[in-house]
């Protein structure tokens, strides 16, 4: 038995919407770092002292690393700016599309739309949202405030003043270090290949479990699909119903391959029904009635 088509139709539009803002965020992280590359050169560059093509060691030139630095945070404060509108918008969507979900499934209490109101106040200020804005040591705060990669930039900067580095050489380190190059991803996209591209899915999957659980779902069925290099984790647990206790023993799946846990199960902080098969897993579970769930796989009853 397959999935009845209206409950299969949001959770496909819900999928392929997050896949979209997914791609949009990504877009966006390439452009700001060619936005960060250049306001660095056009600030600091035509300032610094050079000699023979070689940056000289310098009172000057020491002095500005902070313009380097003051030009980090310039970004910072602009990149946040331009981030928070796409997500405060798309993360509103997701709960539109998770409250139509649950709207479909039936059965619903009558405390529905009070349950949606806290549970859209309580995965924000998680997120680290309120109305909007973003919370002072929330989430989005911490992440879009990590000096990682302005601090890189000023060691690397210190050392070619230090070391009396050719000017060319210099502006081709900082563009492999923010840009990226073949063998390596840019900085920011490091950033947000580790914090930020499972924002959108971890928002999705923590809204639906809090609803999951307030209205008293216990079954769910692990949607997305798969493609090229789908994890292990994933092809076996594709398009198939378990229980909220089935989930519970993910943490010690074991590889048919290796035999091992994978290093993207089971780790310090991993929630099943958050996290699924980790880090940009593309899967998102569709939360079931009783009666569904053990009409799709009668050995539950």
């Amino acid at each position: 038995m397959k999935l009845p088509k209206r409950i299969a139709d949001i959770l496909k539009k819900k999928e392929e919407f997050i896949d979209s803002q997914r791609s949009k965020m990504e877009s966006t992280v390439v452009k700001q770092q060619s936005k960060l590359f250049n306001d660095i050169i056009s600030r600091l560059i035509p300032e610094l002292d050079i000699k023979d093509g070689q940056i000289q060691e310098s009172a000057k030139n020491y002095r500005l690393i902070s313009v380097l630095d003051k030009t980090y945070k310039d970004f910072q404060v602009n990149s946040a700016s331009i981030f928070l509108g796409d997500i405060v918008k798309t993360t509103a969507k997701i709960a539109k599309l998770s409250k139509n979900y649950f709207t479909v499934l039936g059965n619903i209490p009558e405390r529905f739309d009070k349950v949606i109101e806290t549970t859209d106040k309580m995965i924000n200020l998680r997120l680290g949202l309120d109305g909007g804005k973003l919370v002072r040591g929330g989430f989005l705060q911490s992440f879009f405030d990590s000096n990682t990669i302005g601090t890189e930039l000023k060691q690397m900067t210190s050392k070619a003043v230090t070391s009396h580095v050719d000017l060319k050489d210099y502006v081709q380190m900082l563009q492999d270090k923010i840009t990226g190059t073949e063998e390596y991803t840019g900085g920011l996209e490091r950033q947000f290949q580790r914090y930020g591209y499972d924002l959108y899915s971890q928002y999705d999957a923590a809204y639906n479990k809090t609803l999951g659980n307030e209205f008293g779902f216990t079954y769910f069925i692990y949607q997305g699909g798969l493609v090229k290099d789908s994890r292990e984790f994933c092809q076996e647990h594709n398009n198939k119903i378990y229980s909220v206790d089935e989930a519970q023993e993910w943490a010690t799946w074991r590889s048919p391959t290796t035999g091992e846990v994978p290093s993207y199960l089971g780790y310090p902080g991993y929630d099943p029904l958050i996290d699924l098969g980790g880090y940009n897993c593309r899967h998102m579970l569709g939360w079931i009635n009783d009666e569904l769930a053990f009409a799709m796989r009668p050995d539950l009853k």
